[in-house]
């Protein structure tokens, strides 16, 4: 299977609202709910926005070129040193398990700190999310612990400098 991430598109916006229907998916995510409301209306114009203002790096997943989730960067920060907040959403169950979360997390980071030149990112991590978790750990996050700011997670991070080793 051949993982790859492109600019998100606003037609993905169709296959995202199918696959986030689904309850499972948010079993293990930091947000309280899916947007609401949930519509292919909704989801289009949240995908329009995103894509017009263009205030956060933003990745169609696909494996074998088949949409099956995103990955993005978001509330970027050149005052609190050029880092960002990555998320990462496999919105197709059948691809969970299967090193999606890890490749195209691997896939971003590279994007993110050689061509955006960030300086970091983090991310929040669900304790009960295994898979999210050692992915982290697997890409050289380093645990923060629990986070002040939603406290039912923990905070990871990853400087530039530890991605590139050169």
């Amino acid at each position: 299977m051949e993982i790859k991430i492109r600019p998100q598109r606003i037609s993905d916006a169709e296959y995202s609202w199918e696959m986030r229907k689904d309850k499972d998916i948010w079993k293990y995510a930091i947000c309280e709910s899916p947007y609401s409301p949930l519509s292919l209306e909704s989801e289009t114009n949240f995908y329009r926005e995103q894509v017009e203002l263009n205030r956060c790096i933003r990745f169609a997943i696909l494996a074998d070129d088949t949409y099956i989730g995103n990955v993005f960067i978001d509330r970027i920060d050149e005052l609190a040193c050029g880092f960002g907040e990555l998320h990462t959403h496999i919105l197709n169950k059948s691809y969970w398990g299967k090193g999606v979360g890890y490749e195209c997390n691997r896939l971003i980071l590279e994007y993110a700190f050689r061509i955006a030149k960030m300086k970091g990112i983090y991310q929040y991590i669900n304790p009960s999310n295994i898979a999210a978790w050692k992915n982290a750990l697997k890409l050289e996050f380093k645990d923060l612990g629990t986070s002040p700011i939603r406290p039912n997670v923990h905070t990871f991070t990853i400087k530039r400098d530890q991605w590139i080793k050169e």
